[in-house]
C-alpha cells in the first residue's frame, strides 16, 4: 500500500449532478485539466480508490465526473462533501515543478551567502504568480515574523527538495 504522504488533496465533491450517479467536483488544482488527466481518484487519503469513467469541464473550477460503482443519485449523494485525492506517483512533473505540499517546511537560504532566513510556511497565488511565505520565527517583541517573496526568477534562484529554497532578496525585503 502507498504511503499516505503520496496523496494530495485535489478537490471536493460538492453535489450529485444527475440521477445516473454523476457528481460535481470543485477542483483545487492549478487547472481542471490537470485533475481531469487522472484515471483514479481517491477518498480517505488514498484508502478508497474511485475509478474514473469520464470527466468533463462543468464551469469555472468545476468538473462533472462519473465513477465506476456509483450508478445512481443515492450513490452520488453519499459522496457529497468528500475530499478527493490524487496519488503523486500517478503523475510525472516537469523538471522544476513541485507539489506545494512538498515545498512546505523546506528551509529558505540566501543564494549568495547561505544565511538561513527561515522555513517555507505557505504558498499562495496573487493572480500574477505564486508567493512564498517564509516563517522567520518570532520577532524581538515576541510576535510571529513572516516575509513574503514572489516566486519569480529574480528572487527564487533554486528550489531543491533535498537542499531547500535559495533566494536573492532585494534590500529591505527582510
Amino acid at each position: 500500500m502507498d504511503n499516505c504522504d503520496n496523496y494530495i488533496e485535489a478537490g471536493k465533491i460538492t453535489a450529485p449532478h444527475s440521477f445516473k450517479g454523476d457528481v460535481k467536483i470543485y477542483s483545487w488544482c492549478d487547472s481542471i485539466g490537470f485533475l481531469m488527466q487522472f484515471k483514479i481518484l481517491y477518498l480517505d487519503r488514498g484508502k478508497k480508490p474511485l475509478e474514473v469513467i469520464r470527466m468533463r469541464k462543468y464551469k469555472n473550477n468545476m468538473i462533472v465526473a462519473s465513477f465506476s460503482g456509483v450508478e445512481n443519485e443515492a450513490g452520488a449523494l453519499s459522496l457529497k462533501n468528500e475530499i478527493v485525492y490524487i496519488n503523486k506517483n500517478d503523475i510525472r512533473l516537469e523538471e522544476g515543478v513541485f507539489f506545494i505540499a512538498d515545498l512546505i517546511g523546506l528551509p529558505v537560504f540566501d543564494f549568495n551567502s547561505g544565511e538561513k532566513y527561515g522555513v517555507l510556511a505557505d504558498v499562495f497565488s496573487n493572480g500574477a504568480n505564486d508567493v512564498y511565505v517564509i516563517d522567520r520565527g518570532v520577532s524581538e517583541n515576541g510576535k510571529p515574523c513572516e516575509a513574503m517573496i514572489p516566486n519569480v526568477p529574480e528572487f527564487i534562484k533554486k528550489v531543491s527538495l533535498e537542499e531547500g529554497v535559495f533566494i536573492s532578496p532585494i534590500e529591505g525585503m527582510f
